[in-house]
C-alpha cells in the first residue's frame, strides 16, 4: 500500500497531530495517541524507518513512571501525565512490537514497568487499550484487564447496554478488544459479551438515520431519540471496521464481515454527505463531517484537514480488511 500523503506527515522526531490538508500545522505539535496508533499502521506496512521514529518518541515522553501526552513544534514535552487513554495505547502498541518482534526487549521494559498502573485505572477507555496489547504478552494481566471491563456491563439493561448515560467517542473499540480478547483465548463469554455490546452500537449508529458514527455535537445520550449526526469523525468509523472483523474472525460468518465492509463504505460515500471521504490518488483522508456551512455549501460539510489519527485509522482499516486481519 502507498501512502504518499500519510508519510509526509513525519519528520526525524515523530508524526504531526493536525494538518491544514496541505501540510502540517506547526503549532499543535505532537501527540503521544498518534505516536501509539501510528506505530501499529508503521509495523503493519512494514515501515521501519518510521516505526523506529514512533517507538523513540514514546520512550522519549516517559517521566516519572508515567508519560507525556503531547510534544511542542520545538520537541518540548508537555501534559502531564498523559490520559489514560493515551497511556492503555502505549500497551497496545508495545505490546504488537513485541509480537512482532521489533524493540522487543525495550517494549518488555516499559510495559513491565507500567503493570501496576494499568489495573488501577479509572476511565473505560484506558484498560480497553490495555487489554489489546496485553493479550500479546501477559495473560494473567489481559485476564485481569478482561474482568475488569466486563464487570462494567453486569446487569444493564439490553435497551442501553452501555455503562454510561452517554455515547461518546470511540465506542467501538471496547467490543474490539473484548472480541480480540475472545478470539486470541477461545472465551466464549468474552464473546457473547463482544457481540452484544457491538449490536448496541450498530443499533445506535443507524437509529432513524444512515450508517454512521456518533457525531460529537451532541453525542447520543440515553434520553434521546436519535443520535446526534455532525460531527462525524473517521476514527469512530474505523473501530467499528475493525469490531465487525474481529467478530468474523471468530463466527466466520459472511454477515459479520459485510458489516465491516459496510462501514468502509462510509469512506467511500456512504454517509450523510454523501462524499468520498479521502482522496485517491494519495489516500489522504478527511477529518470528518461537519454542519454545512451556508457560505460553503458545495463542501457538503467535509473537514478537509487531515490530520494523523484520520489517516491512521483509515489506512489501518484498509490493511485489515485488505487481509483479514486485526491487531
Amino acid at each position: 500500500m502507498k501512502t504518499p500523503y500519510f508519510d509526509s506527515l513525519f519528520d526525524d522526531f515523530g508524526i504531526w497531530q493536525h494538518t491544514d490538508g496541505i501540510k502540517p500545522i506547526l503549532a499543535e505539535g505532537y501527540a503521544l495517541d498518534d505516536a501509539t496508533r501510528g506505530l501499529l499502521l508503521c509495523l503493519a506496512l512494514n515501515k521501519t524507518e518510521k516505526a523506529n521514529v514512533l517507538f523513540d518518541y514514546i520512550v522519549s515522553s516517559r517521566h516519572n513512571k508515567s508519560f507525556y501526552g503531547f510534544s511542542t513544534d520545538k520537541h518540548e514535552f508537555i501534559t502531564f501525565p498523559a490520559s489514560e487513554d493515551a497511556v492503555g495505547q502505549i500497551v497496545w502498541s508495545l505490546g504488537y512490537s513485541i509480537s512482532v518482534s521489533h524493540k522487543s526487549t525495550d517494549a518488555n521494559k516499559i510495559i513491565a514497568s507500567m503493570k501496576p498502573g494499568l489495573i488501577k485505572m479509572k476511565s473505560l477507555r484506558g484498560p480497553v487499550y490495555a487489554l489489546l496489547g496485553s493479550i500479546y504478552i501477559d495473560k494473567y494481566l489481559a485476564k485481569v484487564l478482561y474482568n475488569k471491563i466486563s464487570k462494567r456491563f453486569n446487569g444493564l439493561d439490553k435497551s442501553w447496554f452501555w455503562p454510561e448515560d452517554t455515547l461518546t467517542y470511540g465506542n467501538g473499540i471496547i467490543p474490539y478488544a473484548i472480541l480480540r480478547y475472545a478470539l486470541i483465548f477461545n472465551d466464549k463469554k468474552a464473546e457473547e459479551l463482544g457481540k452484544n455490546i457491538l449490536k448496541f452500537l450498530e443499533k445506535a449508529c443507524t437509529h432513524n438515520r444512515i450508517r454512521g458514527p456518533i457525531g460529537n455535537d451532541g453525542w447520543f445520550k440515553k434520553s434521546d431519540l436519535t443520535p446526534a449526526i455532525y460531527s462525524q469523525q473517521p476514527i469512530d468509523t474505523a473501530y467499528m471496521i475493525w469490531a465487525w472483523l474481529a467478530l468474523y474472525q471468530i463466527s466466520g460468518k459472511s454477515i459479520d464481515l459485510n458489516n465491516a465492509k459496510k462501514w468502509m463504505q462510509w469512506f467511500e460515500g456512504q454517509n450523510v454527505a454523501n462524499s468520498i471521504m479521502y482522496d485517491t490518488k494519495t489516500l489522504k483522508a478527511f477529518d470528518g463531517i461537519d454542519p454545512i456551512n451556508p457560505k460553503d455549501a458545495k463542501n457538503k460539510g467535509i473537514n478537509r484537514h487531515s490530520g494523523a489519527e484520520t489517516n491512521i485509522c483509515f489506512l489501518l482499516s484498509r490493511w485489515m480488511l485488505q487481509n483479514t486481519k486485526t491487531i
